[in-house]
């Protein structure tokens, strides 16, 4: 009994010094004065920020700590978002996105980019055997700015050589307009200065409607709950870039922008010529469709 009592005692030590390195990893990322910190580790009310471009309360809304994403309310499709590291500090992040749940697949560091293809493809595989009642193609929006597109390339060898029909590689490059084949897509580019803003948008809407859930992580809370906005001198909204950020103290919103590339259906008709089913519960003007 006394050595069980001495294990049980050790484990709650342990326990107690994870969550205080947490609490103080989180304050110096973020600041011991941010939003994040003020939440989550002192569960007060979060100071509203005029210009951050998703407020707090909406992301918590969704996290899977709080809420379930209703199973007559999933999103019909399967999306991995794909961000790549462009520098040593930055991450590799896969985040997939299975019919309106969210949750990050794949975090790395110092990863050569054939090496993040592999984690692609081993994602994609899970995901059929994980969901085997959908039967529809699994579409992979990866960042492909600047390094990012030698993992398109690979990932489009690999999809011919193993016969990977339903993988759907969609190459998404921040510098590339918002399409305007739609009038969705006019109005959204009349809207938003570019395109990541537009995707971000997107994710924005799906959090205030509460119409996705996402498993809980607190950088990722952290990235989406600081990137701030601005109105550009055309009168569109622009979210502040990486670099900005980073002059801010804060880190590489790489989770953020793999969370909002697993949402995003903009690019899908451009790059496999015709759009994923869309469910008739969504609504014709919501951003995902957009």
């Amino acid at each position: 009994a006394k050595e069980y009592l001495k294990l049980r005692d050790r484990y709650k030590e342990l326990e107690i010094n994870i969550i205080l390195k947490n609490i103080e990893n989180l304050k110096k990322k973020y600041g011991k004065d941010s939003n994040v910190v003020r939440v989550r580790v002192y569960g007060e009310f979060p100071t509203q920020e005029d210009d951050v471009f998703i407020p707090l309360s909406i992301i918590e809304q969704c996290s899977s700590k709080l809420y379930e994403l209703p199973d007559n309310n999933k999103l019909p499709n399967i999306i991995l978002g794909v961000d790549i590291a462009r520098f040593g500090n930055d991450e590799t992040i896969i985040y997939r996105n299975a019919q309106g749940r969210l949750k990050i697949m794949a975090e790395r560091k110092g990863q050569d980019l054939m090496a993040t293809a592999g984690d692609v493809i081993r994602i994609y595989k899970k995901t059929i055997n994980e969901f085997p009642e959908y039967r529809g193609k699994i579409y992979v929006n990866i960042d492909d700015t600047g390094l990012g597109g030698g993992v398109t390339d690979r990932l489009k060898e690999v999809k011919k050589e193993q016969q990977l029909y339903r993988l759907a590689v969609v190459p998404i490059n921040a510098a590339e307009k918002i399409e305007t084949d739609t009038k969705a897509g006019k109005e959204a580019a009349e809207y938003y200065n570019n395109l990541t803003t537009h995707m971000w948008a997107c994710l924005k809407e799906l959090l205030e409607h509460k119409e996705i859930e996402f498993e809980d992580d607190a950088d990722t809370v952290a990235q989406l709950s600081t990137r701030k906005y601005r109105i550009a001198s055309n009168g569109k909204i622009e979210i502040e870039g990486k670099d900005e950020m980073k002059k801010r103290g804060l880190k590489s919103p790489d989770r953020g922008d793999a969370a909002a590339l697993s949402v995003y259906l903009g690019k899908i008709k451009k790059y496999t010529g015709s759009m994923p089913n869309i469910s008739d519960g969504l609504k014709k003007e919501s951003e995902w469709m957009r």
